[in-house]
């Protein structure tokens, strides 16, 4: 399907979302966001979509807020659209792969960084620019900055502004991998597809991990257990359990 601001198209077994407003280095209006909320919820409630692949048109991954509209009220604009975006992206159970093919800048890297896998492209740049215009990160960027490359080099980041290359981001474990531009793509979708060929564990497995940054270990013990519970009574199990005695892969989907 496609519209004015997203494209998405699905393979098989996962579907790749592209933000399309090149032009823009793909901004984020507030019709994109809600575009992009409304496809996010319907890819997670679609059994066939076991991964989703998030990308940009043209030069940029997402270039952050989109400013051309003139002053707008801050708050309510991150109130309202950012912060249901980055709490929907991190909450549900498909795995999200990014495609970053460019520059990934303000709440553009918070989207960036509220999924999984990240796999940026050489011509890629990050940054967090707010300090230069007199504003502060928001969409997430304080809170899953920190957790994805340590408090040191976060800080680095949003009290400079300063962009970094690619590589340097694959240094400072921003990015997973970093290959040449005309195969990011072609690199996150294999990694969607080999996601996308496991079991429905997956989704469980994804929805553990983003909660254990806000609970205790108890808490998080209790929880795993609880979802292996429900893991051992799916049907996948009993085939990865066959597959395993018969000395065969799994057949899942």
């Amino acid at each position: 399907m496609s519209d004015a601001h997203l494209r998405c198209e699905t393979r098989d077994g996962y579907a790749v979302v592209t933000l399309e407003r090149p032009q823009q280095y793909n901004a984020l209006s507030h019709a994109l966001v809600e575009d992009l909320r409304a496809q996010f919820a319907r890819l997670d409630a679609d059994p066939r979509a076991r991964a989703i692949v998030l990308t940009g048109a043209g030069k940029a991954f997402c270039a952050g807020a989109d400013l051309s509209g003139g002053p707008s009220d801050a708050e309510d604009v991150v109130r309202r659209l950012y912060i249901p975006l980055i709490q929907q992206l991190t909450s549900m159970g498909t795995p999200v792969v990014a495609a970053i093919n460019g520059v990934a800048a303000g709440a553009g890297l918070s989207i960036a960084l509220a999924t999984d896998i990240r796999i940026a492209s050489e011509s890629a740049g990050f940054a967090l620019s707010f300090v230069k215009v007199g504003l502060v990160p928001d969409a997430g960027a304080t809170w899953l900055l920190p957790r994805a490359i340590g408090s040191a080099r976060a800080a680095e980041l949003a009290l400079t502004g300063r962009k970094i290359t690619a590589h340097t981001a694959l240094e400072w474990n921003l990015v997973n991998e970093v290959v040449p531009a005309e195969s990011v793509l072609t690199r996150a979708e294999q990694v969607a597809a080999e996601i996308a060929a496991l079991a429905a564990s997956v989704g469980q497995t994804r929805k553990l991990l983003h909660a254990s940054f806000e609970v205790d270990l108890a808490t998080q013990l209790d929880a795993e257990a609880t979802a292996q519970g429900l893991a051992q009574h799916h049907p996948h199990y009993a085939e990865g359990r066959q597959a395993f005695r018969d000395k065969r892969t799994p057949r899942f989907h």
